[in-house]
């Protein structure tokens, strides 16, 4: 027998799986720009991700993904570690 959710407690789940995956992404996108930065790879990494593009409904959303991923890259920076 499976339990009935009402749809409080349903948008509820809804908004807390949205929250944990919007944090996954902006994790792996700031590990991702730390290995970009420290690389040397964040001038070919930016013009690339301008060069990509998205069709039908997926464009305000691509636009938008390609904004945050630059933002979260530009904001990036790696602290030398001191090495004895």
């Amino acid at each position: 027998m499976s339990k009935q959710f009402s749809l409080e407690e349903t948008l509820a789940i809804m908004n807390d799986t949205a929250r944990k995956n919007y944090a996954m992404t902006e994790l792996l996108a700031q590990a991702f720009s730390a290995f970009v930065i420290s690389t040397g790879n964040k001038d070919a990494v930016v013009d690339f991700i301008k060069s990509t593009s998205a069709t039908g409904e997926l464009v305000e959303a691509h636009k938008h993904a390609q904004q945050s991923l630059l933002k979260i890259l530009n904001s990036v920076e790696i602290i030398p570690t001191n090495k004895h």
